[in-house]
């Protein structure tokens, strides 16, 4: 299922992951959340949300359904734990890819590689997000804050780009959701066989054909038609 990734600009702070402390009890054990975390995220990559089950999480982090509940209060929260440090780790990954010092075209191919790269096993990410972003809890208010950070760091690139010559001059706000647009599609489509750097050089072909100019396309054409 997709995501809606439009949403209205607002200057906010990066945001640091949410920890959610454990009931009380006895004193959480160091490592214990982030290892929790990093088996879910293994299972939720290769389940349908539907079909993990809690006790399926504590079997494979070697703990007990009970300390599992400490950290988490169920799979709702366990979930969503694990995409919103997933997106952290995308932030920071897309923050990377835009501080080189590579020509400003070649940071927009940057971040869709990263974007499509983060999602490539995690197709379905967000269907629980485009099910609950409209409500008012604390998941969709933590994911708009995460999306607000990643839409600026996109709209930096692109406002470096045409200052570079590399795109035209546009409303950076709606490429950036355009180019969101794009990969959120691509990546609920794509083939079973498609192959990764095919899907992103097919993406930024068509999104600079759009918006790039023939400076920019030179930058990102291959060595021999640059030559040429």
């Amino acid at each position: 299922m997709e995501t809606d990734w439009s949403v209205k600009q607002m200057p906010t702070p990066v945001p640091q992951p949410e920890a959610q402390p454990p009931r009380r009890g006895r004193p959480p054990t160091p490592g214990l959340r982030e290892g929790i975390l990093r088996a879910a995220e293994t299972i939720f990559t290769r389940r349908d949300y539907h079909e993990v089950q809690m006790d399926d999480v504590a079997e494979a982090c070697g703990v007990g359904k009970g300390t599992l509940y400490r950290y988490f209060p169920g799979k709702h929260a366990l979930y969503f734990a694990v995409m919103f440090e997933g997106i952290e780790r995308l932030r920071a990954e897309l923050a990377a890819a835009v501080g080189t010092s590579e020509p400003a075209a070649r940071k927009i191919r940057g971040i869709v590689h990263r974007t499509l790269a983060h999602f490539w096993d995690r197709r379905f990410f967000f269907s629980l997000i485009h099910q609950n972003e409209h409500k008012p809890d604390g998941e969709a208010r933590e994911w708009f804050r995460h999306r607000q950070v990643l839409s600026r760091l996109v709209q930096e690139a692109l406002e470096n780009a045409m200052a570079a010559g590399h795109i035209r001059r546009i409303d950076a706000r709606i490429a950036t959701e355009m180019l969101f647009g794009m990969m959120r599609g691509v990546n609920r489509y794509r083939a079973k066989d498609d192959r990764l750097e095919d899907v992103v050089t097919a993406v930024v072909d068509i999104f600079m054909r759009g918006v790039g100019t023939p400076a920019g396309r030179q930058v990102l054409a291959p060595p021999r038609a640059r030559r040429a």
